[in-house]
Parts: structure tokens; C-alpha cells; sequence
């Protein structure tokens, strides 16, 4: 065996490193089967106050099933996503007839057009658009959204418009677009009381039966009661809670794939991060 200054290590100092490496993937494989058990009790069933609903609404749904990436509302970070994900989410914003991708009036001053996103990927009209209204649009608005996407060769079977119940949702089933109908707040909250329970499932159900969406847009705090209550309901379901890296959305996505409701399930991450 040679000393420090030769090309092998002494023995006990590879034992050492052997020993933090073996420490280190037990740590890893310790970790992971947490996070496995910890996303596998999220994803544990409600208690029932009321049967499912007899109703239960379905639609049909034309676009490739693609994961999803939050907020791309700058083309360095769509250009950063591109290959990783299928289906954007992008913040839509209008001032003074400019289609912009903003989530509010001060992301809007940085003067980003809709147009730059759809033209920062490669091949824009293979990706999925979720595109999250923050204002109520008006004809002409949405006019200038198609005619931007048309530019661009997207078809409106992979334009998927977020929105509220209200005058853009008519709007919106006016002109037979593709609606991510928001679910009301408080929908999980019914505070295990039958009544209660009843009266929001009866409003979910209502508003699905007006506006036909294509799939209604929830988080992931809903999707155990959506799932328990309107099991064959089409979910675009979001998890928008953390950017940084982590096993459990992976385990997550897992869970989701098993139900084929969920249409959409859509995550975030840090801009760097492209693996």
C-alpha cells in the first residue's frame, strides 16, 4: 500500500469514504421510503358524507396527455422548459388590447406578450396550452388570442382556457373553446357535515351542467373529495406548492396516472432545474 503521496489511498481512508458512501444511500433509500408512505397518505380516501353522484359528468377530451409546468410567463423560461415539459400553463393578462402574459397588472409592466411565449419554443403548436384568464375577456380579447395562436399553427383542441363561472366561461362555451372551469373555494371544506357536503357537490355539478368545460381546474387539495364525489369527472389538477426538487412529486404524478380522470396534473419548478 503507498503512502498519501502515491496513487492509491491508505486503507483506512478508503474505508472511510466506503462508509459515507454506503451511510449515504441508506440515507437516500431511507428517504425515499418516507416521502413513498407520506405521498401514499395523502392520497388516502375520504369519509363519505353522501354517495357518489349518479350524474357523474364526463366529456371527451382531444388533446395528447402531456406533463404540465407552471407559470411560463417569460420566454427564457419557456425556452428553458421546452423539452422536459409537454403542456404550459401561462398567466393571461390584457391591457389596452394587448394580449400579455402576466399574472397581474405589475408582471404586465415587464410588457410580455403572449405571442413572445408561443414564439420561444420550438415547435409551438405540438405543445398544450393552459392558459389562465386572470381578467374577464371580451370578444375582441379572445379574437386576439386565436388569431395569435392561429399565427403560430396552434389548434384550438390544444388551447385550454382557465376561468371562472361567469361572462368569459359563456363566452368561452359560446364559441365551443375548451374550458378548465375553476372549482369554487371552500369545496373541500364541508366540515363533515352532510348538508353541507351536499350543497357544494350540488354547485359543482350545476356549474359543469351551464358551462360543459372540458375538464374542471382544482388543486390538490380538492382532488380526494373530486375523486370520492365526481369520480369520473375530468380533473386538470394543479400541485404548485414548492419549486424546489422533490421525490414526492414524482410519487405524486405516480398516484395520478392510476386515474384516468385526471387529464392534466400540472407542477412547478425552479428555472435552472431541467432534468
Amino acid at each position: 500500500m503507498r503512502t498519501r503521496g502515491g496513487f492509491f489511498l491508505p486503507m483506512r481512508t478508503s474505508k472511510i469514504y466506503l462508509l459515507l458512501a454506503l451511510t449515504g444511500a441508506a440515507l437516500l433509500a431511507a428517504y425515499g421510503a418516507f416521502m413513498y408512505v407520506y405521498t401514499d397518505h395523502m392520497f388516502a380516501p375520504i369519509t363519505l358524507l353522501g354517495t357518489p353522484n349518479p350524474q357523474d359528468p364526463s366529456s371527451a377530451w382531444q388533446a395528447p396527455l402531456v406533463p404540465f409546468i407552471h407559470k411560463v410567463n417569460t420566454p427564457a423560461r419557456a425556452r428553458q422548459k421546452d423539452r422536459k415539459f409537454g403542456g404550459f400553463e401561462v398567466d393571461v393578462w390584457q391591457e389596452q388590447g394587448k394580449i400579455l402574459a402576466a399574472h397581474d397588472a405589475r408582471e404586465a409592466r415587464k410588457g410580455v406578450l403572449l405571442s413572445d411565449i408561443f414564439a420561444a419554443v420550438k415547435h409551438p403548436a405540438q405543445k398544450v396550452w393552459w392558459l389562465d384568464l386572470k381578467q374577464e375577456l371580451t370578444p375582441e380579447n379572445l379574437d386576439a388570442i386565436l388569431a395569435t395562436a392561429q399565427t403560430y399553427n396552434i389548434p384550438t383542441t390544444h388551447l385550454f382556457f382557465e376561468v371562472s363561472p361567469g361572462p368569459t366561461a359563456k363566452l368561452l362555451k359560446a364559441r365551443n373553446l375548451p374550458i378548465l372551469l375553476g372549482l369554487g373555494e371552500g369545496f373541500e371544506e364541508d366540515n363533515e357535515v352532510p348538508s353541507k357536503r351536499a350543497e357544494l357537490n350540488a354547485q359543482a355539478l350545476a356549474q359543469w351542467q351551464e358551462y360543459q368545460p372540458a375538464a374542471v381546474a382544482a388543486s390538490f387539495g380538492k382532488y380526494a373529495y373530486l375523486h370520492a364525489y365526481f369520480p369520473n369527472m375530468p380533473k386538470a389538477i394543479y400541485y404548485s406548492a414548492t419549486q424546489r426538487p422533490s421525490i414526492k412529486k414524482f410519487f405524486m404524478r405516480r398516484h395520478l396516472q392510476k386515474d384516468p380522470s385526471v387529464r392534466i396534473f400540472m407542477t412547478d419548478e425552479y428555472d435552472w432545474i431541467n432534468w
